[in-house]
């Protein structure tokens, strides 16, 4: 080799291996962990259910005389839905009062002869055979007179059996009857929703189950209205898991917000754990390898393969429970192509 070439040598191996360098550098983009509210959460689908759905029956036969009611029509507990002709039971009504009316003078002066036998009785005037027939004949009219009495008030209930009323605050589902129909008693006439106090069943998977409990939060949306939410809580957890699909069930009671109705379908959010003040990176950020899973840690111009314990995932980041802090500079693009001390080059 002469002198030329080895000086020329000595000129491009410095260049040389400044460009090896450089293309060694892998380019990323860096970031730090932050703290924010991460929820362990769980998204179910269900169906909207009234809390009670009353069918009412009539207790009292007779033709329907008039209606009040119809389907879709809001009424007030005690409302008046529909009449059945009363003649009959107010005929019964004044039978019953003109015998309490009979057996109540009958009894004034029953009442006087046992006054009267208990005088005679004390001045030894009656046998005692006597005094006791006249206070068994008092008795039986006082028990007469409360049969009549109970004949009497019953006949007062078939009187106001006659209004047929809604027992609840609700809306008419279903109308079974029109004026001019012949009803009995057990007939149901009318179907009842409460709009008002609603339920969703949610069911959940078995795996599920240590993680239930009642009282936790649950967020609801319904299709009838995307943009109301109604937050409430797990009121009861039925004691056993389906066995047609392994599933267990929970009862969510609510508040209608407005506008939804009983049979719409929902979705729910379960939340089973918060965590306020979670360390966060962007899930991009961790990797896995054959140690687990990894964060790679800016040091100068290097990337430091560091371990790390994760938790949950919620939307694009992962919760970090151990391996780095709040401090650390870490790899955000480009960690997939990293392994531990790779020389970095930084661009964000």
């Amino acid at each position: 080799m002469t002198s030329l070439q080895k000086n020329i040598i000595s000129l491009i191996l410095p260049f040389a291996l400044w460009a090896l360098e450089i293309n060694s550098q892998i380019v990323v983009s860096t970031t730090f962990p932050n703290k924010q509210e991460i929820n362990e959460e769980e998204n179910l689908m269900g169906l909207i259910y009234s809390k009670s759905s009353p069918s009412l029956a009539v207790e009292v036969s007779g033709r329907v005389v008039e209606i009040i009611a119809d389907v879709g029509d809001e009424v007030k507990a005690g409302d008046i839905l529909a009449k059945i002709d009363s003649e009959k039971y107010n005929l019964q009504f004044s039978q019953a009062k003109a015998e309490i009316a009979r057996l109540s003078a009958l009894l004034v002066n029953q009442e006087l002869d046992l006054k009267r036998a208990e005088k005679l009785f004390k001045d030894n005037l009656v046998s005692e055979e006597m005094m006791d027939r006249t206070k068994a004949d008092f008795n039986a009219l006082k028990e007469q007179m409360n049969a009549a009495d109970a004949q009497l008030r019953n006949t007062m209930r078939l009187i106001e059996e006659t209004n047929i009323k809604a027992p609840i605050k609700s809306e008419v589902a279903i109308k079974h009857i029109d004026a001019g129909d012949y009803v009995q008693p057990g007939m149901v006439v009318y179907e009842l929703v409460d709009t008002k106090n609603l339920k969703v069943d949610l069911s959940f998977p078995e795996y599920l189950s240590p993680k239930l409990k009642k009282g936790l939060e649950v967020r609801i949306t319904s299709p009838t209205n995307p943009d109301e939410i109604v937050i409430s809580k797990i009121r009861d957890i039925k004691p056993n898991i389906d066995s047609r699909n392994k599933s267990l069930t929970t009862i969510i009671d609510f508040e209608n917000p407005g506008t939804w109705l009983p049979g719409a379908s929902s979705r729910a959010t379960v939340v089973f754990s918060k965590f306020e003040n979670a360390i966060v990176v962007p899930q991009i950020s961790v990797v896995r390898r054959s140690i687990g899973e990894v964060i790679y840690v800016v040091k100068g111009n290097t990337a430091k393969e560091t371990p790390v314990k994760t938790g949950l995932r919620k939307e694009g980041y992962i919760q970090i429970l151990e391996g780095i802090t709040l401090n650390d500079e870490i790899v955000k693009d480009g960690a997939g192509f990293l392994t531990d001390s790779s020389i970095i080059e930084i661009v964000n």
